[in-house]
């Protein structure tokens, strides 16, 4: 079985926010990604609902959204303070059996943050947890530490057979936070950009699931209004999963 992963942070309300969501979906849509699991950070809710960046792709898409909110506070829209979330989404066309959320170790600065955890079946017996994270941007290794821990923990306690990490770690590859993940982890394979990051960890025993090839993604300015989807831009990659 082959599946489409993709992570990318979609940047909350900022800049021309309603055109760049269009460029977004118009991206996504170009990919013509098949089984997917699209990872999702700062996604833009307001407190009403009214404006919903995730709902959105999920209509665009024609595939199931799953929010989870988180880092409520007052941002600019279009130049209005609005009350709102930047949280998680995960779209994903595959059966979902279980979903959580689970808070992280935060500190005054930057808190509410949180990780998004869905379990997927892929056959009868064979399921995949798959973990949507974005870690602090704060200048403190030691907490994005201290989080990533948190999202170990949790995932040990799976009983899926496969188990995935996606999102923007606010780390860099060579970073001692992320080769203490893949070390932690352990990391089997991984595709990253930046800070973005997917991360596969090793199950307990073979067969094991490989990354067959990556790329970046979602990096390049619409023909028509020379807008970027993001600030971030997205990593691809495909996994094989074995029958």
């Amino acid at each position: 079985m082959e599946i489409d992963l993709l992570t990318i942070n979609t940047w909350k309300c900022d800049g021309d926010y309603y055109n760049r969501r269009k460029v977004l979906a118009a991206g996504l849509r170009q990919m013509s990604l098949t089984d997917r699991v699209i990872f999702c950070q700062e996604c833009f809710q307001t407190i009403d609902g009214e404006v919903d960046t995730l709902r959105y792709l999920s209509d665009e898409l024609n595939v199931p959204g799953y929010f989870a909110p988180a880092r409520r506070k007052l941002r600019s829209l279009d130049g209005s303070t609005t009350d709102c979330f930047s949280g998680l989404g995960i779209l994903t066309n595959l059966p979902v059996s279980d979903r959580t959320t689970i808070e992280l170790p935060s500190s005054p600065a930057d808190g509410g943050r949180v990780a998004q955890l869905l379990t997927l079946e892929l056959t009868p017996g064979k399921s995949m947890l798959v973990v949507n994270v974005h870690l602090t941007h704060l200048r403190n290794q030691e907490l994005r530490i201290r989080q990533m821990t948190s999202v170990l923990q949790e995932i040990s306690a799976s009983s899926a057979r496969y188990r995935i990490i996606g999102g923007d770690l606010n780390a860099e590859e060579n970073s001692t936070e992320i080769q203490l993940l893949k070390e932690r982890g352990p990391v089997l394979y991984s595709a990253s950009h930046w800070v973005d990051h997917l991360l596969i960890i090793r199950p307990a025993a073979e067969p094991y699931p490989q990354i067959t090839g990556s790329e970046t993604v979602l990096d390049q300015p619409d023909a028509e209004n020379g807008l970027y989807p993001s600030d971030h831009f997205g990593v691809h990659a495909h996994l094989l999963v074995p029958d």
